[in-house]
């Protein structure tokens, strides 16, 4: 799935609102690329990984599948039904087409708000009914797991989760005691876009003589202290006015409370939960580790007056200080990327998140917790048949929907230089899912709340969550362990 989905980076519509710490991401529909433009060159011909696997004759079974719509997730499975010109509809349409044919199936898909798809697999499991045979979600769906909705994916038939096209990062996070109840990878290339980055003005970069940031990266040198650093004098109160305000001075660095506090702590290596070999996940909150990320994340976004945007309803300016040429650099996601800053007129490059210092062996983009997971009900009818398909859906993703985003898309309209693709390869490679995030446990947010508020310290806050925070975790382990394998 990494080397695949290399460097995915397309448009996001706004959401209407926070969604939980988080907010949402997602790929526009709209995005238009005419192929012969893309520039790519002709390869070795391979045998597609989807035509590997068995056919089987379902004898023209309707495959239903419901998606969260409220954050545009309909370019995982939704279509035109025929081709249109558009690069995501006609290739998600091909791969629909692909699997269709392989068994003898009709794909039908329908959106819903994310509340709906979970009250109707609610209801359809204890009703005995079975409305739909997969389901694609966003991290909310973790509630609903330990209390046996959903089907156990490492024991259903023909879904081989040791293969490429699932993110293993995701895997990892979300399994408890090595049972499994949502997943992710390339079947959902909307999941990536939820991954988190940077942006940096050029232009401003070279007014100011600065050097780009690429061999730092690529020396390992890109650290949060570095970024402290260097945007400590960076933010000018360009008309002597006394005050930082949005379109009359310039600032180090621009980021929204529902990114940055979440995006900073994982990249810099800072986690709430552990695991050991037997795979349980338990809180541990490693007070020095922490307060020392937080320090650095206080004084780049606080101390060095940043523009922190905390107010939803000015959520798209924290985006537009930095399309305006008013920060040097920028807090974002790859869904928001094109979304906000396709019509900027400064040239810009895309960097990770940076390490917490030399250290650390990777650069690491947490996982935005609105992207997309997906799941099989426990009642299915023929776990066999949707373990095929969804295998199919997933392969057949790997296969064209995934090279095509990162040839025609990544490469040639976005990433604005090779140096950028090469960072975004950098972004996918490791991403992070904190069980302690992704099951929303009481107090993720407190890198968000304490910044909000202006807090120098960070110990208090989150000392006030081990507790609550714990049990919260040994239930859920507790439930996990009380269900069979197999639902």
């Amino acid at each position: 799935m990494r080397n695949r989905i290399s460097a995915l980076i397309l448009s996001a519509p706004l959401t209407a609102t926070c969604l939980f710490a988080s907010c949402g991401e997602a790929a526009d529909d709209d995005l238009q690329t005419d192929l012969s433009d893309s520039g790519t060159t002709a390869q070795t011909e391979e045998v597609p990984e989807l035509d590997k696997l068995e056919n089987v004759d379902y004898e023209g079974y309707t495959f239903k599948i419901i998606f969260n719509d409220t954050e545009n997730f309909a370019m995982d499975i939704e279509t035109a039904g025929e081709e249109t010109g558009d690069i995501m509809n006609d290739t998600v349409y091909a791969r629909n087409l692909a699997v269709e044919e392989k068994f003898n199936i009709k794909i039908e898909s329908t959106g819903d708000v994310n509340d709906n798809l979970l009250q109707t697999v609610k209801e359809s499991v204890m009703a005995g009914d079975e409305p739909y045979d997969f389901y694609f979600s966003d991290c909310h769906a973790a509630a609903l797991a330990p209390e046996g909705y959903f089907y156990e994916l490492n024991s259903l038939p023909g879904l081989d989760l040791s293969n490429p096209w699932w993110d293993k990062a995701g895997i990892e996070g979300m399994s408890v005691g090595n049972k499994l109840y949502l997943m992710t990878g390339d079947i959902s290339p909307s999941s990536l876009l939820t991954s988190s980055c940077m942006v940096f003005n050029k232009n401003l970069h070279d007014d100011a003589g600065i050097e780009y940031p690429y061999d730092m990266v690529r020396n390992g040198e890109w650290t949060i202290i570095k970024l402290a650093e260097i945007t400590a004098d960076l933010t000018l109160d360009l008309n002597g006015d006394g005050e930082y305000k949005l379109g009359d001075d310039v600032f180090g660095y621009s980021s929204w409370m529902c990114d940055s506090p979440f995006s900073l702590f994982y990249g810099a290596g800072g986690m709430l939960t552990t695991k050991g070999s037997d795979d349980i996940p338990v809180v541990d909150f490693d007070m020095d580790k922490i307060s020392s990320i937080y320090k650095y994340m206080y004084r780049i976004i606080i101390t060095n007056n940043s523009y922190f945007v905390t107010d939803l309803s000015l959520y798209e300016t924290f985006a537009q200080c930095f399309n305006d040429g008013g920060a040097y650099y920028c807090d974002i996601t790859l869904a928001k990327i094109d979304r906000f800053l396709r019509d900027m007129d400064d040239d810009f490059g895309i960097i990770p998140i940076p390490k917490y210092d030399e250290n650390q062996a990777e650069y690491l983009s947490c996982v935005n917790a609105a992207g997309g997971f997906q799941y099989v009900p426990s009642n299915a009818s023929n776990p066999e048949r949707t373990g095929r398909i969804v295998e199919a859906l997933a392969a057949g993703a790997y296969d064209s929907v995934t090279p095509i985003i990162y040839e025609v898309i990544t490469k040639t309209r976005n990433s604005r230089d090779e140096d950028s693709a090469e960072m975004v390869d950098l972004i996918v490679k490791n991403r992070v899912f904190d069980p302690y995030y992704v099951n929303l446990i009481t107090g993720y947010g407190f890198m968000q709340d304490a910044l909000v508020a202006k807090s120098e310290s960070i110990v208090s806050r989150l000392e006030s969550y081990r507790t609550s925070g714990a049990a919260a975790m040994e239930k859920i382990v507790e439930a996990y362990q009380t269900m069979d394998s197999a639902e």
